[in-house]
């Protein structure tokens, strides 16, 4: 299979990117202002990928707003889709790699401990689509699509922290990992933003023959891994004007001075010009 495309920026450039907080803004998911930015990749043959901790649903709705083509990933690097044809091996439909473990293996093993220790927590499987938007601040559509999960599960912890704590450690027998988001947990299988950011650079390198260039974008701790990895990063400015602290320096490394989605626009602009791409 030859690339889909013959110039010589698509057969070197991938950009993965974060959503919220990043590529939309942070208190009404708007886009608008990333627009122009989104408009130049495009026409220079750059795949937009997205790498968010949404799920499927919830990303396939944004796609469509944004005649995004490219392959995606949901849940925090737990699953990857990507169109048929785009890979060798892979010729029907949507393709869906699953890098994590499947909610219905965690879901078991998650409420088996709940009865045996009477841990106190509910997650998004316990909820119904009210319950979400109670404690997610969601539209009843948002919430909705929000509940279909694939490979992870939000719980928000009513217990100790030292019952916490036993809780990770008897879920790592499981290879089950606890991870601290903003207000839930988020139960899932060893995987991040930043596997499934490698997984599709080597599939594009394998079908390709030739070596591609990384460039990610972020603002969250969920980012880190996938920032620190890529050959090219840009840190979003927050809400608050704080920034995700990550461990590397240099060109290499861009912090916008706005935050998304103009931040979004600014940092693509910004990058564009270091690796001579204008």
């Amino acid at each position: 299979m030859t690339d889909q495309h013959n110039n010589k920026v698509s057969s070197k450039y991938l950009v993965f990117t974060d959503l919220d907080g990043t590529l939309l803004d942070h208190h009404d998911y708007n886009y608008t202002a990333a627009l122009p930015a989104i408009e130049r990749l495009e026409s220079l043959s750059i795949p937009v990928i997205l790498n968010s901790s949404k799920t499927f649903a919830e990303i396939k709705a944004i796609r469509q707003a944004l005649h995004n083509v490219a392959p995606f990933v949901v849940e925090n690097g737990a699953v990857i889709f990507f169109p048929a044809g785009l890979f060798p091996g892979y010729e029907e439909g949507i393709n869906q790699v699953m890098l994590g473990r499947p909610l219905t293996e965690i879901l078991p093993v998650i409420h088996n401990y709940r009865t045996k220790y009477r841990f106190n927590f509910q997650g998004f499987s316990d909820f119904s689509v009210q319950d979400v938007i109670t404690h997610t601040g969601l539209s009843e559509e948002d919430a909705s699509l929000a509940k279909q999960r694939l490979a992870t599960e939000p719980v928000l912890w009513n217990d100790s922290d030292e019952n916490l704590q036993k809780f990770t450690q008897l879920l790592m027998e499981h290879k089950l990992l606890v991870v601290k988001g903003g207000r839930f947990l988020h139960i899932m299988g060893q995987h991040d933003k930043a596997q499934a950011m490698i997984w599709l650079k080597e599939h594009y390198e394998k079908t390709c023959s030739s070596q591609r260039v990384s460039i990610a974008l972020g603002d969250s701790k969920n980012d880190k891994i996938m920032l620190e990895q890529a050959d090219y990063a840009a840190v979003i400015k927050k809400a608050d004007g704080s920034y995700l602290q990550v461990e590397r320096s240099g060109s290499a490394l861009y912090q916008s001075q706005q935050v998304a989605p103009a931040g979004w626009r600014e940092a693509i602009d910004a990058l564009l010009i270091q690796i001579n791409e204008v």
